[in-house]
């Protein structure tokens, strides 16, 4: 309880020298009312935890990409690189829309090669219905069927796990549309966020 009491220092005018010591301790600076946090050799803004965090990587997507095909194809921007030998944990957010409501899309990711990958990309087809497409290899998974609105705008999301090998490279997210000829379009704001596990 003594160890406790000592690291629950609430807030102070200025931020002590860090050190060993002090490794965990989280205080508030009354100057601009933050919290920090020190990891033993520095002192962490807590509010900027998610730029300065180097396990994590974030990409979004600045201009619509259109696929009229049943081929997948690149969501070009939407991609991230991968370590070798490292453990990632993906969340995508795929906003899309197709042309007719007789349309739907087909949502999966590459990953570099000897990589190990599952996903679960869950596809809103209308308000109330939805595809859930489990993944266990790069480039699988089925497109949806149509959706209730053409040209409307749906939220996709995926959960990614990769496990990388001895080879870096890519996650890249691809996509294509289920009717050769009628669009499928991934749009600006699209965004990825995965985190290094290991």
């Amino acid at each position: 309880m003594k160890d406790l009491s000592y690291r629950a220092v609430s807030v102070v005018s200025v931020l002590p020298a860090a050190s060993a010591a002090l490794a965990g301790v989280i205080v508030r600076l009354s100057t601009d009312n933050k919290p920090y946090w020190c990891n033993g050799t520095t002192w962490v803004d807590m509010t900027l935890l998610g730029s300065t965090d180097t396990r994590l990587t974030t990409v979004r997507l600045a201009a619509d990409v259109i696929n009229n095909t049943k081929t997948l194809a690149d969501v070009t921007s939407l991609a991230f690189a991968l370590a070798a030998n490292s453990t990632y944990t993906i969340d995508a957010k795929v906003m899309f829309q197709t042309a007719a409501t007789a349309t739907g899309i087909r949502l999966t990711q590459t990953v570099p090669t000897g990589a190990t990958v599952v996903a679960q990309w869950n596809t809103p087809t209308s308000l109330t219905a939805r595809t859930l497409a489990n993944q266990r290899a790069a480039d699988s998974g089925a497109a949806t069927t149509g959706v209730d609105v053409a040209n409307a705008n749906t939220l996709a999301s995926g959960s990614i796990l990769v496990i990388t090998g001895a080879t870096a490279g890519n996650l890249q997210i691809r996509f294509a549309s289920e009717v050769a000829g009628s669009n499928a379009v991934v749009k600006a704001g699209s965004n990825l966020v995965a985190t290094k596990v290991a």
